[in-house]
């Protein structure tokens, strides 16, 4: 460790464990168990599928409103304008399934204990202090689940604290740590936020704190043994961990450990070195009719000339039967998501059959992790329905090389 973190050394030498589940669950399924315990096993699975269904009807709504000829008022801005903003609603709603807001975004550590803090302090038994060092650089993290994790540490710290202790106290820290290789089991080397939740309360024995990482182990009567469990996964899929110290009758420390921010890489277009053919025509592969109309439009307003197919079977013989003929269409436009023969494999299909071909998905889930798939899977571009025209105007035209 650098010499600017010889504190944060020492009290990490102080831990006395880190996070470790005996569960037989695997981690996945621990995971998706522990973030809908509290929710609506019903509603989550139908709020996601109803986002997609919105969003293919957002998708014709777009390409209607792109298709119309523009005029002096601006109305059809505003209409563009309110289809954006309700695929942001949508997006929401999706990410429902995940256990969280689906967006991660970089922050400061010291905006979400403030957050902590006014949600909990008039309410504790104990007073709440927060001290975080100005070194400590900003985290890139889904914040709601961020701040589920020190919610949750926050109320096992209050927790600890019946019968009341003599001046009670519950303290949020925070500083910059710097991990090498090997330091700290479960992390890679790099620059850390150690996060600490510090209370005086009753301590945890070494025989409870070994078991407190499993789901549903609990001491509390109306417990469901959910919230370490659940805090300690959030934070290793952040590339994390927790660490927790405990004497009896002098108090516990959680720490949890937080990569600092990384500017991540986008997801963009496959840039094409050059135009292969420039014939202004593309094939648009969607099994809803109304989509499939919308877009034709949208490509005219482009000024490319469109073919389309209901399923992967035609869409392969529409391309064979131009290819043949020396009039190969530009791009395809593919729905990841067809009736029968998925877009990925009509894709690895049409590779075998024109290893240049350019594709480019179409989805109406929101995901990075989904478009980075698809991406590594040949797709040249990856488009989330509902898009505007200048979005699918930039992606053809860095994928066909115009």
């Amino acid at each position: 460790m650098s010499d600017a973190s010889t504190e944060s050394s020492s009290s990490v030498n102080q831990v006395r464990s880190f996070g470790v589940s005996h569960s037989a669950l695997s981690n996945e399924e621990m995971y998706q168990a522990l973030l809908k315990a509290d929710k609506s096993e019903s509603l989550i699975p139908l709020a996601s599928s109803l986002a997609q269904e919105m969003n293919d009807l957002l998708t014709r709504v777009m390409g209607a409103v792109a298709s119309l000829p523009k005029t002096d008022n601006n109305y059809l801005a505003q209409a563009e304008e309110a289809v954006l903003e309700a695929r942001e609603i949508t997006r929401r709603l999706q990410s429902l399934s995940q256990g969280s807001d689906g967006v991660k975004k970089e922050v400061k550590i010291q905006s979400i204990f403030d957050e902590i803090y006014t949600l909990n302090a008039g309410g504790s038994v104990a007073k709440i202090e927060i001290s975080v060092d100005p070194r400590a650089k900003s985290i890139f993290v889904d914040v709601a689940q961020i701040k589920q994790v020190f919610q949750n540490l926050l109320r096992n710290a209050t927790e600890a604290m019946t019968p009341t202790p003599h001046n009670p106290k519950i303290q949020l820290m925070a500083q910059a740590l710097h991990v090498e290789r090997g330091d700290i089991i479960g992390l890679e080397a790099g620059d850390y936020v150690q996060c600490e939740v510090r209370d005086n309360g009753h301590g945890i024995s070494t025989e409870i704190s070994d078991k407190v990482w499993d789901p549903f182990f609990t001491t509390k009567k109306h417990a469901a043994g959910l919230g370490l469990p659940t805090s300690l996964e959030i934070i290793r899929r952040h590339g994390g961990t927790i660490g927790l110290t405990s004497e009896v009758g002098v108090g516990s420390v959680f720490t949890v450990f937080i990569p600092v921010a990384i500017k991540t890489v986008q997801v963009q277009a496959v840039q094409a070195p050059t135009a292969r053919f420039k014939t202004g025509r593309i094939l648009i592969v969607d099994d809803d009719l109304n989509i499939r109309n919308v877009l034709s439009k949208m490509l005219e307003r482009l000024d490319y000339r469109s073919d389309s197919s209901r399923d992967a079977e035609d869409a392969l013989q529409q391309y064979k039967r131009y290819f043949d003929i020396s009039r190969p269409y530009d791009a395809v436009l593919v729905d990841i998501k067809l009736s029968g023969t998925p877009g990925a494999q009509l894709l690895k299909t049409l590779k075998q059959f024109d290893p240049d071909i350019r594709v480019i998905a179409l989805s109406a889930e929101d995901s990075t992790s989904l478009a980075k798939e698809m991406m590594d899977l040949g797709f040249c571009g990856f488009l989330k329905k509902p898009f505007v025209l200048s979005e699918l105007g930039e992606s053809l035209s860095t994928v066909i090389g115009n």
